[in-house]
């Protein structure tokens, strides 16, 4: 009997790690099929990529949704050595190149903070948001498409 407890514990043990190892395995994979991308791909959408403007960095968290019409993608990267410069040069690429504007006020002094940037999706009556959550060493890259629309001012 004592034998039986400590066999079944051993399997129940085994099962736990190795859905454990499973799941890394699964999302150290999935990360790989995302980390090196030019483009950040939202259903019909083409955003430049963190490493398309700045080069690569350590991608290690990625996710994706869709509910009720409304997708979001999420990229985290840690590591990074000069976060301020990293965000600098990619928002004034988004901005500059490829028509995003500033839909918050945005103080790169800070060790702490984040920046939004929005733009009028391929598909009519939807936006593309961004939004850069940000800390000393790290970035999250926030991409949201939903409805909506720009409407820039005209001087």
């Amino acid at each position: 009997m004592k034998n039986n407890i400590i066999n079944i514990l051993f399997i129940t043990i085994l099962f736990a790690l190795s859905i454990i190892i499973i799941h890394f395995l699964s999302q150290s994979i999935f990360i790989l099929k995302y980390k090196n991308n030019d483009y950040y791909i939202i259903n019909n959408d083409k955003i430049p990529s963190i490493k398309n403007v700045i080069g690569k960095r350590k991608l290690y968290y990625y996710k994706s949704s869709n509910k009720d019409n409304t997708y979001i993608k999420i990229y985290k990267y840690k590591d990074i050595k000069n976060v301020k410069s990293d965000l600098n040069n990619y928002i004034e690429f988004l901005h500059d190149n490829n028509d995003y504007a500033y839909t918050s006020d945005i103080d790169l002094k800070k060790d702490t903070g984040f920046i939004q940037l929005s733009t009028n999706s391929i598909e009519s009556k939807k936006i593309i948001s961004i939004q850069i959550n940000y800390s000393k060493n790290e970035y999250e890259i926030i991409i949201t498409k939903a409805y909506g629309s720009i409407n820039y001012l005209q001087n």
